[in-house]
């Protein structure tokens, strides 16, 4: 394998696409934004609340919410790119775990075939060979439940733990990100940092600018090497 690469400049063409393809994600994500929400506000006026809605409207809400949520997530990863993004504050969070919490309470009210209808399992079929999860251990799970039973709250958590889908799997990773950063306004620590130095796991925070990583038990300092092998080629 070569160990040299060539840098290629970006043309004013390239520009503009990528202009184009950041413009299209925001967008996209301003339509799901207004198609989620007044489709919440006239649900809840015609039914008083989300959870008293039929079985296809329940699906309808759900799949527009999850929607929503990943569409956040685009355009937060785009502004990250860009270097636009700012972190998000405590109340921003609060809301984004609520949001999703009670979308998530709307899934809880379908049931099991109704919510494998409108999410379906993604067909990627090589778990077991890198011991993840896949269609066929989703499958597996699916196959212990009743399927004409509304899922329930807190079985939906269980459910998505072990489920293949790459919408609710983005959505659920929302969740718990946003659910640790104000576990971390709280204590100081965020979930997955107490988790780790509870059993004993050096925690590691990098210095963007330096890349020096600090412990952050012993304070420790680190500065990872840079890989000499690559080579630019002019």
């Amino acid at each position: 394998m070569s160990d040299k690469f060539t840098v290629i400049n970006s043309t004013d063409v390239d520009k503009n696409k990528e202009t184009a393809r950041v413009y299209r994600v925001a967008r996209i994500g301003e339509l799901w934004e207004r198609y989620f929400f007044d489709m919440v506000m006239r649900y809840t006026k015609e039914y008083g609340t989300l959870y008293k809605l039929p079985q296809d409207k329940l699906a309808k809400v759900g799949l527009v919410g999850i929607k929503y949520i990943c569409s956040c997530r685009d355009v937060s990863r785009e502004n990250f790119k860009l270097g636009i993004d700012e972190p998000k504050t405590l109340k921003q969070n609060q809301y984004c775990f609520q949001m999703i919490d009670s979308i998530f309470g709307v899934l809880g009210c379908l049931t099991l075939r109704n919510f494998v209808t409108t999410f379906p399992v993604d067909k990627y079929y090589k778990g077991a060979k890198w011991q993840e999860k896949d269609y066929f251990s989703t499958m597996e799970v699916l196959s212990k439940m009743d399927w004409d039973k509304p899922i329930g709250r807190n079985e939906l958590s269980e459910l998505l733990w072990d489920y293949y889908n790459a919408d609710l799997r983005h959505a659920y990773m929302e969740y718990t990100t946003a659910m640790s950063a104000i576990y971390k306004a709280q204590t100081g620590k965020g979930i997955m940092e107490r988790f780790f130095e509870d059993r004993g796991v050096p925690v590691y925070t990098m210095d963007k600018e330096t890349g020096i990583m600090i412990n952050n038990q012993t304070g420790d300092i680190m500065k990872p090497k840079k890989a000499s092998h690559i080579q630019i080629v002019k």
